[in-house]
């Protein structure tokens, strides 16, 4: 419900923000003791299983497991989103272009970070041929998301 009393349209209960402004709670839980055990969804072609932990306001919130020997996220960018990339166990690489065509790779491992703006061009890719890479990624604004495979 809202100040108002009124549920939203997802049936979750809107929280007042600002004046005229309403951000939906609708993925529980709020809290997540350890981010390692999240549940492991079913994988998406390429060998990548995105868990949704949490999305209200302008971010959503995702743990993705990469599989082993060649297991990525597919060459893609977001038109207005920023991705926020928080490593959590194993080595990947993230290789990006810039929308004015700068290209660089990114070695990632746990307590790197990485912000990759809107339409620019990216890949991540697990480079262990033994291991599961996790990752940890904010995304905003969610309410823009796309995923435009290049």
């Amino acid at each position: 419900m809202n100040a108002a009393g009124v549920s939203c349209e997802d049936g979750a209960r809107a929280l007042p923000v600002q004046q005229q402004r309403w951000v939906t709670n609708a993925t529980k839980p709020d809290y997540v003791s350890n981010l390692h055990e999240v549940t492991r969804v079913e994988g998406k072609p390429g060998g990548w299983h995105p868990t949704l932990v949490h999305s209200s306001g302008d971010v959503k919130f995702t743990v993705i497991r990469l599989e082993p020997n060649g297991g990525e996220v597919p060459i893609h960018y977001h038109n207005k989103v920023w991705d926020y990339f928080m490593p959590m166990e194993g080595e990947m690489i993230i290789e990006t272009e810039t929308k004015d065509g700068v290209k660089k790779d990114y070695e990632m491992k746990p307590g790197s970070f990485l912000a990759v703006g809107p339409q620019d061009i990216h890949r991540v890719r697990n480079v262990s041929k033994d291991n599961t890479a996790v990752f940890f990624i904010a995304q905003a604004p969610r309410h823009q998301y796309d995923f435009v495979e290049k």
